[in-house]
């Protein structure tokens, strides 16, 4: 991404004047919430409390574990890597090519460590942490986001799992935090030029996010009402110039920012 990281020139300059507006979120949540499109409506209740307890954003992005069920899910359902090596360490890649190749002792001692692992064994982990590019907690609902700026794909793989939608994948973790909150995600991508529209490539990709396929793919732990209900999260895509025009932010000061532009993100 280079001068043009989409986390320091778009999602921190913009998020950091939404919170200069207003840091309780309140004003402002609930509109940015009905910017999205191509995804599923929200209903917003009148009931719900916007005011923002937790931010993490720009270089304090938050990092969510990945649900214990998956985790579990992948020790059984054992798979080379997509790319990269089964580790570097030896010893890692000799228990986890054991896994792979169908060793009941290996099976057992992943599942085991998952329940006790005192000296904190790490090779029976095949998912890591994801960090949304924002996550926003209220007492009633969580937000991640994912911002875009030169980037023209959406992630659909780790190194374990093809068809483990990037989106999806910050919902899923989102959803075992949530307690009694709703989730919401979307994505934020650069429309053309100075129109604030979605571009069609984009709306297209926020269909496919939750298309069977992809909830199949990156969702084969949970049931098919979690399924379900972990699509409904997905709110769809909007632009940056969108929110800018939303919140009156001088969008001309944002289109143009590097790495380098001078304040610290």
């Amino acid at each position: 991404m280079g001068e043009k990281n989409s986390s320091k020139t778009r999602v921190a300059p913009v998020f950091n004047k939404l919170c200069d507006k207003d840091k309780t979120g309140k004003t402002w949540l609930p509109r940015l919430l009905r910017l999205p499109t191509g995804g599923h409506p929200i209903r917003i209740s009148s009931e719900w409390d916007f005011t923002i307890q937790e931010a993490k954003w720009g270089e304090d992005e938050k990092k969510l574990d990945p649900p214990l069920s998956l985790l579990s899910w992948l020790i059984r359902h054992p798979r080379i890597p997509a790319h990269g090596k089964l580790s570097h360490d030896r010893v890692k890649a000799q228990k986890r090519r054991g896994l792979i190749e169908g060793s009941d002792v290996r099976l057992h001692e992943a599942l085991s460590l998952l329940r006790h692992n005192p000296e904190g064994h790490d090779w029976h982990i095949f998912e890591g942490k994801t960090q949304p590019d924002v996550f926003i907690q209220t007492p009633d609902i969580l937000i991640v986001v994912e911002g875009k700026r030169t980037e023209r794909e959406v992630t659909e793989e780790t190194k374990w799992m093809s068809g483990r939608h990037q989106m999806l994948r910050h919902i899923d973790c989102a959803w075992e935090v949530k307690g009694q909150r709703q989730v919401f995600g979307f994505f934020i991508v650069e429309g053309e030029g100075t129109e604030d529209g979605v571009p069609p490539f984009w709306l297209d990709q926020a269909r496919k996010t939750i298309s069977r396929e992809a909830i199949m793919s990156s969702l084969p732990h949970r049931g098919p009402e979690e399924q379900e209900g972990i699509s409904r999260c997905f709110l769809g895509v909007t632009s940056w110039q969108r929110v800018c025009k939303e919140f009156r932010i001088d969008w001309m000061s944002i289109r143009n920012l590097t790495t380098d532009s001078g304040r610290s993100l």
